[in-house]
């Protein structure tokens, strides 16, 4: 029987609910285990989300009492306070959820389940859009049991449960289902019990909304810089290994990242001293200043896919004193050529992040890829982390303006405003307007008090943020503390690091020996193989085209006589499309034009058609800008 009363039942009471006064009780754990083995029968994963929030320990169990609402239909009053609508929950339940969907988003998030009327509400409304509950009380979450019978759960229940400390685990989902306009749902009821939990996962997702928007401007702005850098890095990127090779960092001895903010000014006079006590990795804007003040890092990491930052690396010297290990060149296969031209010592390359670069990673043996943040300076501190450092020290990644500079001494960029200044246009007005066109505002620094910082730095530091979440082994420490705080980082002075690391230095960068004996394949197979990977996808886009041509002629003398197995044609197509293990290399220049194609409301047989039609476009169009660079940089 029909324990909710659902669109499929006339029933409005509930189940087990023999007191007169309304005040129900909690069902017994069995028959919570027995409700979600049959849910585990339709929905798996649904079931084993909600046993991990159910598992989590709670503080104190809230007061529940059941009452019935005017309407008839039963609510919930949690801490004297009305979880749902005390006159008609159904009604209320619609309202919040249309103005959920009002801006179109691609996921709701909803912070708790209450009596899943804004659950059932949401799926009529939309039964596509992903739903994912964030339950602050498995005391709630088991009342919900109770009243919600199997049926509902498979039919209505949310993708997924996470607990409230589980933001981490709901953001990685977000990230995997590429959603990027998630919207948040709260009940009055829990916004009022849980405010803390409800400020936590607003900031959460607004930081989730703001790196996503941040990726999707970089791709717009360099994808397919990406793609003609990849392809015009072939004949070097096809002969280097990856950064497997490189020997691991012994657990006692630290890796220190370099980047060039001010601060590092700070740090360069103890940076002798710690060079033979640390594992030393600069960022690409930071390399030219360290070698300058004759400390040669180990490592230099380079990932940026622009020209103007190949200048960093202008006038690097390539001689080292005997004994003295060179530094070695960690790059990505999107980086801008130059940096290969330039580079005259050993270099590695960690695997691609993008679909081009995958496909050649794939084929070369490369497999150890980066975190990216955003910033070079995330990637570094990823390789100290996967070379083994227990504990990273960072310098001159100041995420921010410390003293309102922008860079430390000697930089490029600081040389270049100078280089760039005359008379109606002295560097400090390009200090200016580097300063202020990207919106700063204070932040908290992490000696205490503030510093100017701007909304893309709040991007890095919550991906080091949730890194060091992600990782609680690893410590990380800043070196200056002017420098932003960031949540988990710790300050430290480089006098006190020089005094408690042992002199002498523990690891010495090279390029080990190829553990492994796999045949690579040569440049020009490689070449091939995309040739006719590109060409098999850009065949699938015509035929969707030439079917959306004739289906659209038929539409037009007689949308009538289209039947579903007209349009099925196209389904087909999908299939085919889904089957191919390289689509996404199509797919990531599209990725932009594909989003518009599939948040477009389709009412009609006509605009279907439209939207397959622009789709298959995207692709084409992709996939022919991939096959003219093949050819121009043949």
């Amino acid at each position: 029987m029909c324990r909710f009363p659902g669109p499929a039942s006339g029933d409005t009471g509930y189940a087990g609910n023999d007191d007169p006064t309304g005040a129900g009780v909690i069902a017994p754990e069995a028959s919570s285990s027995g409700l979600l083995r049959e849910i585990d029968r339709c929905r798996r994963e649904l079931a084993d989300s909600i046993r991990r929030v159910l598992d989590t320990p709670e503080l104190r169990e809230p007061k529940l009492q059941r009452l019935t609402a005017r309407s008839g239909d039963p609510t919930l009053r949690v801490e004297e306070r009305y979880l749902h609508s005390s006159v008609a929950p159904r009604t209320e339940a619609k309202r919040i959820s249309v103005q959920a969907l009002a801006r179109n988003p691609d996921a709701v998030v909803i912070l708790g389940i209450g009596l899943g009327y804004h659950i059932q509400a949401l799926r009529e409304l939309n039964p596509t859009v992903p739903l994912y509950v964030v339950e602050p009380s498995p005391t709630l979450l088991r009342e919900a049991l109770d009243v919600l019978p199997a049926e509902w759960w498979c039919r209505y229940g949310p993708d997924l449960f996470f607990p409230p400390k589980g933001t981490d685990a709901l953001v990685a989902e977000l990230n995997r289902r590429g959603i990027n306009r998630p919207a948040l749902l709260t009940l009055q009821g829990p916004s009022r019990l849980y405010l803390d939990h409800e400020e936590s996962l607003r900031t959460t997702l607004e930081q989730y909304g703001e790196r996503r928007s941040v990726n999707r401007n970089t791709l717009r702005r360099f994808g397919k810089l990406w793609v003609r850098n990849t392809i015009r890095n072939l004949p070097r990127s096809g002969s280097l290994a990856d950064i497997s090779r490189l020997p691991r960092i012994p657990d006692h001895v630290p890796a220190l990242v370099c980047g060039a903010g001010p601060t590092l000014d700070e740090v360069v006079p103890y940076l002798p001293e710690l060079r033979h006590r640390c594992v030393l990795i600069a960022v690409d804007t930071a390399v030219g200043v360290l070698q300058r003040a004759g400390v040669p890092p180990h490592l230099a990491v380079v990932a940026d896919p622009q020209y103007w930052n190949t200048r960093h690396l202008d006038a690097l010297r390539f001689e080292h004193p005997p004994g003295e290990p060179q530094t070695i060149l960690v790059a990505e296969s999107a980086t801008h050529p130059r940096v290969f031209r330039l580079w005259r010592g050993p270099a590695l390359l960690f695997a691609s992040l993008f679909p081009l670069g995958t496909f050649i990673d794939r084929r070369m043996g490369r497999k150890k890829k980066l975190g990216a943040g955003g910033s070079v300076a995330t990637s570094a501190w990823d390789l100290a982390r996967i070379l083994g450092a227990r504990t990273i020290y960072l310098a001159g990644v100041d995420l921010g303006f410390p003293g309102n500079r922008t860079h430390c001494a000697g930089s490029f960029f600081e040389e270049r405003m100078i280089m760039n200044a005359h008379r109606l246009s002295p560097a400090e007005g390009s200090h200016f307007r580097y300063l202020h066109d990207a919106q700063p505002q204070p932040v908290a620094a992490a000696g205490g008090g503030t510093v100017l910082s701007d909304r893309r730095m709040q991007v890095y530091r919550s991906w080091f943020s949730e890194q060091q979440r992600n990782h609680p082994d690893r410590e990380t420490h800043l070196l200056s503390s002017s420098s932003s705080a960031i949540e988990g980082f710790h300050v430290t002075d480089p006098r006190e690091l020089i005094a408690a690391l042992p002199p002498e230095g523990a690891w010495v960068p090279a390029i080990g020996a190829a553990s492994d004996r796999q045949e690579r394949p040569s440049v020009r197979s490689m070449r091939q193989e995309l040739r006719a990977s590109l060409e098999n996808m850009a065949g699938i886009a015509r035929k969707g085209l030439d079917i959306c041509s004739q289906l659209d002629s038929r539409a037009e003398l007689s949308p009538v006589d289209l039947t579903p197995a007209d349009l099925g044609r196209l389904d087909d197509l999908d299939q085919e499309l889904k089957l191919q293990n390289d689509r996404e290399l199509a797919g990531f220049l599209a990725r932009e034009a594909l989003e518009g194609i599939t948040a477009m409301k389709v009412a009609t047989v006509r605009d279907a058609i439209e939207q397959a039609r622009r789709l298959y476009r995207a692709l084409e169009d992709s996939c022919r800008y991939h096959q003219e660079l093949l050819e121009r940089y043949e």
